[in-house]
């Protein structure tokens, strides 16, 4: 364990290097007992070191930046050891704080304060969470005090979100409607993020317990659904027959088929925006925050076949279009940063859901997805003869484990192998052409 010891300063606490392991400290050459510890993740943790009757213990301050700067840590730090040495608990206070802190608390400081220590987090995320949160363990266990939630608390929520108590229909505002529903998935989903909250309550002492993380659930069912060439016709065919008849609007017929000409995310083309288009090399190339694997990968880049880029460009002259006929109309409307823009507002489409789901009903594609259209690209890729990385590459996957699950669908290279060596070794051995005609089977 490295120490240092100088007065902390705001200089000092940045200047100190991150441990590879344990802990460094800097102890404060001023007030005795105040320090800052660090630990190899990058947390910078004011504490001090004090007395109370005959036992000696460490009281945690608080994590470095608002509100805890040097002077506002000191000044506490002085105040912990004053308590200390009048034989007052200095964590009396903080405990109590502890013991009022309900989960509707907690929600709302995650909500509000987790986006800035986790950077990586994409905001589209971060909405659904607090859907999550709000629809489903807000109403059946915001009011319970955060270090009271035991495992069996936890597991009965997780039980009657699965049972479907949580779920309702309410109107957004005039024109929206939220369907809110239960089952399994939204279960597991509801228990990923109700534990990674408490997690981050932990970890910046909000709560002391995780009861979320013991909750055990049956692993989810494998949901991939590929389609064949047939059936992507089938579907391409309604789409453009809705589109004709004015039951499936432009911005939908398009953003549909390019989901299955690119293998993107439905969030990637439907947030696409007019910056993110490179014609001139083909590409589509979305900034880290916008993806997935963004906080690892960096920007995606994704290629544009011939029919691709041509539904690009296409979207970009009947916006060019609109445009001029509503300065001819005297309308100053500005260019739309959307390449799908929503029918009202300066935001990107909504609702492709529903218009997705009226076209498979048209192609007699039960339980079709639209992510399964991402799917389906990996597969047409891998029958065209694409290895593992190019699907990888081509999905903007951070591992390589993930595009794993496409393994099935390319031949067995080991197999392969073995079969070519087999025909070498056997090629010119009496009776070899029956081998190679059962080896053909």
């Amino acid at each position: 364990m490295d120490a240092v010891k100088t007065r902390i300063t705001k200089r000092a606490v940045d200047a100190i290097a991150v441990p590879a392991d344990g802990e460094a400290r800097i102890w404060d050459r001023d007030l005795k007992g105040f320090l800052l510890r660090v630990y190899p993740t990058g947390r910078k943790v004011y504490a001090v070191k004090c007395r109370v009757g005959r036992l000696q213990c460490f009281h945690t301050i608080g994590e470095h930046g608002s509100p805890w700067t040097p002077d506002e840590a000191r000044k506490e730090a002085a105040e912990t050891l004053r308590l200390a040495r009048n034989g007052q608990d200095p964590g009396a206070k903080k405990k109590a704080a502890k013991a009022a802190f309900t989960v509707n608390d907690l929600i709302d400081r995650y909500l509000a304060d987790g986006p800035a220590t986790k950077p990586a987090k994409r905001a589209s995320t971060w909405e659904i969470d607090a859907s999550n949160l709000n629809r489903h363990i807000r109403p059946l266990l915001g009011r319970k005090m955060a270090n009271a939630v035991s495992k069996t608390d936890a597991a009965l929520a997780v039980r009657d979100i699965a049972k479907g108590k949580t779920a309702k229909d309410e109107r957004t505002g005039p024109r929206g409607r939220a369907r809110i529903t239960g089952g399994e998935e939204v279960a597991r989903r509801t228990r990923n993020v109700a534990a990674a909250m408490f997690a981050w309550g932990v970890e910046h002492g909000m709560c002391e317990s995780n009861s979320f993380v013991a909750v055990k659930l049956p692993r989810a069912p494998v949901r991939e659904r590929f389609l064949s060439e047939e059936e992507a016709e089938r579907l391409l065919d309604p789409i453009a027959e809705l589109q004709s008849f004015g039951e499936m609007s432009d911005v939908f017929a398009d953003a549909l088929r390019l989901l299955l000409l690119t293998g993107a995310r439905k969030t990637e083309i439907l947030g696409l925006r007019w910056s993110e288009v490179d014609a001139d090399r083909k590409l589509l190339i979305l900034p880290p925050e916008r993806t997935k694997a963004g906080g690892k990968t960096g920007d995606r880049r994704i290629p544009l076949s011939p029919p691709a880029l041509q539904i690009i460009e296409k979207r970009h002259e009947e916006l060019e279009l609109a445009a001029k006929v509503a300065a001819e109309d005297g309308n100053l409307a500005v260019r739309h940063q959307f390449v799908f823009p929503a029918a009202r507002g300066e935001g990107h489409a909504i609702g492709l859901r529903r218009a997705f789901a009226k076209a498979s009903a048209k192609a007699v594609l039960p339980g079709l997805r639209i992510h399964d259209l991402r799917h389906s690209f990996a597969s047409f890729a891998i029958a065209d003869g694409a290895s593992l990385f190019l699907i990888g590459k081509l999905l903007g996957h951070a591992s390589a484990r993930t595009t794993e699950r496409y393994t099935h669908l390319s031949g067995d290279p080991l197999q392969d192998a073995v079969n070519l060596i087999g025909r070498r070794i056997m090629g010119t051995a009496k009776g070899s052409e029956e081998i190679v005609r059962m080896e053909d089977k």
